[in-house]
Order: structure tokens, then sequence, then C-alpha cells
């Protein structure tokens, strides 16, 4: 990335007219340059700590200087320490001796943020097709968990929620699964035991009435889910991937759990 000339020799602002994937992230307000209100402070160090080092052209970046440049993109000093503090504990920064360095989960973070990484898949199942929905988000979940546990919130259950873990035998240990509203509880809970004694699963079911969103989580992953797993293949629905806030929705299941 080319970076043009400023005052401050040790943090030069970019260039937009030769950075394009800072556009819509970044605007030029005569000789400012604002990061856009969109942004939370946290994405708007991650930007700074991206930028810092373009122009450096080397990994890590002094703490005052991307301290400099989240002020100079318009952002409060007093929120800087806070964020830092965010960024570390999120696991998006590492901070030795001053100098800030991107961890891997950072720099997916800040790709993304810059479209330099391909969308987020978006998996579209049309009605009417009930069987083929269940084998679908199946085959969906073998490819994308790589972690022990699952963490399933869906407002209403029933039996057919466990379908598509039915096949999880050996690849995870535990899934946790915050509810509402439970159908047919006397099915369900059979359904619940057999799952539990054929594939050595634990599961944990509470109900929280608070809840509305449906999300499955799993690791670093979260994936917004369009309609009930009971209710997949009835309507029209979509499977969106939410890595980019994944630690928050994580934090709102935990509330919620807790709250149980």
């Amino acid at each position: 990335m080319n970076l043009s000339k400023r005052d401050s020799k040790n943090n030069e602002l970019p260039d937009l007219g030769v950075a394009p994937e800072l556009t819509g992230l970044i605007h030029k307000y005569y000789d400012r340059l604002l990061a856009d209100s969109s942004l939370s402070d946290l994405d708007v160090i991650l930007l700074s700590q991206y930028l810092t080092e373009a122009k450096n052209k080397k990994a890590g970046s002094e703490y005052d200087n991307v301290r400099e440049l989240f002020v100079r993109l318009g952002r409060k000093a007093d929120n800087f320490p806070a964020n830092i503090y965010l960024a570390k504990k999120q696991g998006l920064l590492e901070v030795r001796d001053q100098v800030l360095n991107f961890t891997i989960v950072g720099l997916s973070r800040i790709r993304r943020l810059l479209g330099q990484v391909e969308k987020a898949p978006v998996h579209v199942i049309k009605s009417g097709q009930s069987f083929s929905a269940m084998m679908l988000l199946e085959r969906f979940l073998s490819s994308e968990i790589d972690s022990g546990e699952i963490l399933l919130c869906d407002p209403h259950v029933s039996a057919t929620t466990f379908y598509p873990f039915a096949g999880f035998k050996g690849k995870i240990t535990s899934l946790k699964i915050l509810t509402s509203n439970i159908y047919d509880s006397n099915k369900f809970n059979e359904y619940k035991s057999k799952l539990e004694k054929e594939t050595g699963i634990s599961i944990e079911v509470r109900l929280n009435k608070k809840i509305h969103d449906r999300y499955l989580m799993s690791g670093e992953k979260c994936w917004s889910i369009g309609a009930s797993i009971k209710d997949l293949g009835n309507k029209d629905t979509t499977i969106r991937e939410l890595s980019e806030v994944a630690s928050s929705m994580r934090e709102l299941f935990e509330e919620r759990w807790n709250e149980t």
C-alpha cells in the first residue's frame, strides 16, 4: 500500500486513492480522515494497527503510534486503553513491551473488515425440502465444526431438533441447547436420552424466555439460522456465518444460560 505524506513521519495516513480496500471505512473531509461511524472503537484500533504496519512494512506497531492514529481517525483517546484491553481479552492483539501484534484471530477479523477474504457463505434451504434440509445441515456442520462443543440457541425445539446431530459421535462431546419452548416434551426427552446413549454426547437443555434469535456456535465460529431446526425445510430459510461477532454471541449465550 502506498501512503501519502503527512506532518507526522511516524504515523502517516494512507492515500485513499491508492487504498480502495479502505473505501467506506475511512472518509476524507478536507485535510482530515475519519473512521466511519459504523465501526466500533475496537475495529478502529485494529484498523489503526493495520495501517501502521502497512506504513512501516513490518509486523508490530508501537503502542503510542497506534493510539495516535486511533485519535486522528476521530476517536477519543480515553477510549483507547479499555479497547486495547478488550482486544487482548478477545485474543485479537498481543501486547509485549509496548508493541502491538496481531494474532491470527485479529488478522482474520481485520481482513474480513477490509473485504480481503471471501465473504461468509450463505446457505439457502428451500421450502418443501424437510428431509434433505436436515441432511444439508448435518453435512454443513460436519465440515465446519472443529470444536468438541456445540451451543445452540433456538426458541422452539422438538425431538426433530436432534436429527442433525446424530452423526456427531466421536466428533463432539457436548451439546448445550438454550430454548424457550419444548414441543412434546416426553418425546423430546426420549430422543435426548437415546442420542446421549448412542453417541456419548453430553446434552444439556435450559429454558429462558428472553431469547428470540436462532444461532449455533462452535469454537470461534457462529452461524445464524433463519428458522428453528425442527422446522427446516418447511419454509425458505438461510444459514449465515457470523464469526465476526462470535465472541459477543458467546457472551450473550452464557449470560442467558446462567440466568436459567
